[in-house]
């Protein structure tokens, strides 16, 4: 491990229980994070473990931009929510409403702690579905808003991208990685079942996206109308595709 210096004092510091077998499960691949439970997300403490994706840097370009385009008050869908970071930065930093939207029993489990811990429960209401069951998101959302905002971290790594995992993401949910053959199947439902109208009437419509998808998503969004642009990562790797309304 290239800094497994300071993962023993992460360990050490912060592991909770028997601190030889946290080295064990560390060696044997399993995330850092999944270990010490928590990790940070734009500032903000997240709890983590088995059956949610971890917090990762270049997704804070989410909140970034609706820190940018969100006025105070308004109504952001954090859809494919997972750990529930997205969603709560947003309602930490700019005092708007959130509606978060994940399917998955294990990961709510985690954005309902997160929502506790972060003090953010009367600005963020969760909802368990399918981010592309449209009809039950507007029957269960208690906010309305005239000109939403829409955020989105789907799975979006492709086939040959999950056979060739780093040993740590292979320990993380394949329902928050595997996007379809080309990872590009959500975004696909997405438009289809979201449709022209309602993706349209949005103040923001904000996609993070895999290495080498912001195209294919750039023309799935003009094929609707929206004007894409996009934002690269800190690496350099066209990372969210975005469509903004005045």
């Amino acid at each position: 491990m290239e800094n497994y210096i300071q993962e023993a004092k992460w360990i050490v510091k912060y592991g909770k229980g028997d601190l030889v077998k946290l080295a064990r499960r560390r060696a044997n691949g399993e995330p850092l994070q999944y270990l010490l439970g928590e990790w940070e997300f734009y500032g903000y403490p997240m709890k983590v473990g088995k059956g949610v994706l971890i917090p990762r840097p270049e997704t804070e370009l989410l909140v970034d931009l609706a820190k940018e385009y969100c006025a105070r008050g308004a109504l952001v869908y954090d859809l494919c929510a997972g750990s529930g970071c997205v969603g709560i930065a947003v309602a930490k930093e700019t005092r708007c409403n959130v509606v978060s939207v994940e399917k998955s029993s294990e990961a709510i489990e985690y954005l309902k702690k997160n929502v506790a811990l972060n003090k953010v429960e009367n600005r963020v209401q969760i909802i368990q579905c399918n981010a592309l069951n449209v009809y039950k998101i507007n029957t269960l959302s208690k906010i309305t808003s005239i000109l939403p905002v829409i955020l989105i971290n789907p799975p979006y790594l492709s086939k040959e991208e999950m056979s060739n995992l780093q040993k740590e993401v292979t320990h993380e949910p394949e329902l928050a990685l595997y996007g379809g053959k080309d990872g590009l199947e959500f975004y696909r439902n997405f438009f289809d079942k979201w449709g022209y109208s309602r993706t349209y009437n949005k103040k923001l419509l904000a996609c993070e996206v895999g290495d080498g998808q912001a195209e294919a998503v750039s023309e799935m969004m003009r094929g609707i109308g929206l004007n894409p642009q996009i934002k690269q990562d800190y690496n350099g790797i066209d990372r969210v595709v975005y469509s903004i309304q005045n």
